[in-house]
């Protein structure tokens, strides 16, 4: 039994991480493909964190100039600490030797919208209810000096990244990239990710079907066997230009030489013998294959039961080819191939229709 590399993949339309230039305006992002939905979308920021539709904004945080212990004498061991949404009034303990641990304690006993830590000695409190300029953290009191804040008392949250949206281009209404509301001051390094739509999609040009490697979560690379490489197999040769291989000139079929033929009945009967000789190909060459190595009863190409073209109702352009086979297991094996050339346009004129 044969393996091979499993290349057919439903196509997820949607491009990972790609590098975007922030626009002259340090507003725009502007992808390379029209971004067919919101929730889909996740600017990364220097491959460090994602800026959520909202905004990237961190919250008030305000850290004492000294570290302790601290010297907190009698009378003088009150300290309030404020927030937009909470005032904590503190009694601190007295002593020569106040650790920050212990003014920590007392701190998280007594607040529930605000948290303080020690950080390296110093004492650091922080809003939790609120993010952004909204956000604001100061101390006052006895207390003050001794607890380390001489300088500042006080701190306020800020936006780091603003919030952005789907920007609309006005000339077309399907072109929509992120646009930030605001002004970016930094120059960071923008990757997005985000959903395209059907149509637009560079990863499988709009036939849902992507043709790519793909690996498991060990790292390793997805194969294929039994029908499912018969399928792929016969799939890979009758979509293959005849010619594109030097080594093996014989490999493919000349369909694509086809598209572009006057729109008459001819066109279609051409295309099923095109298909039939490239299947009767791959039988050929699995007999050779066998020779040298296992080739199971179901990856084998037994018989050709039906070929069927037809026109796309929607578009006269596109050729449909459905492809019914057996493997030698008796089992059938469908295939649906959709053949067009992106550069050829129906024109209106009935039997003068191109069709590519």
């Amino acid at each position: 039994m044969s393996q091979d590399v499993q290349l057919f993949h439903r196509c997820p339309h949607l491009t990972i991480e790609e590098r975007v230039l922030l626009g002259d305006d340090r507003r725009d992002l502007q992808t390379l493909q029209p971004v067919a939905s919101t929730g889909l979308v996740r600017i990364l920021v220097n491959d460090e964190f994602f800026v959520p539709q909202s905004g990237f904004h961190t919250p008030a945080e305000l850290a004492s100039g000294l570290s302790g212990p601290f010297r907190i004498l009698r009378n003088e061991n009150t300290l309030q600490v404020k927030s937009q949404s909470e005032t904590v009034l503190l009694t601190l303990p007295i002593g020569e030797r106040v650790t920050t641990d212990q003014i920590v304690k007392v701190f998280t006993l007594q607040s529930k919208l605000m948290v303080a830590q020690n950080l390296n000695g110093h004492l650091v409190f922080t809003d939790i209810d609120k993010i952004g300029p909204e956000s604001r953290v100061s101390v006052s009191g006895a207390a003050t000096v001794a607890a380390g804040f001489g300088l500042q008392r006080g701190a306020r949250g800020r936006t780091v990244y603003p919030s952005w949206s789907l920007y609309l281009r006005p000339d077309t209404i399907t072109n929509r990239y992120p646009r930030f509301n605001e002004v970016v001051k930094s120059n960071p390094i923008f990757k997005v990710t985000y959903s395209v739509p059907v149509q637009r999609c560079r990863r499988c040009r709009a036939t849902y079907q992507e043709n790519d490697a793909r690996f498991d979560l060990a790292g390793q690379v997805l194969l294929i066997d039994n029908e499912n490489l018969l399928n792929q197999a016969a799939l890979k040769i009758v979509l293959t230009d005849r010619g594109s291989n030097p080594y093996s000139p014989w490999y493919g079929t000349t369909i694509r030489s086809r598209i572009g033929s006057k729109a008459l009945s001819s066109v279609a009967a051409i295309i099923n013998e095109d298909v039939r000789s490239a299947l009767r190909n791959l039988q050929n060459l699995q007999l050779e294959q066998s020779k040298y190595q296992e080739v199971s009863y179901k990856e084998r190409l037994f018989s050709i039961l039906s070929v069927q073209t037809s026109q796309s109702n929607e578009d006269p352009t596109v050729y449909l080819v459905d492809v019914v086979i057996q493997n030698a297991s008796s089992e059938p094996v469908t295939l649906s191939v959709v053949f067009s050339v992106p550069s050829v346009v129906p024109l209106l004129g009935g039997s003068l229709l191109t069709s590519g």
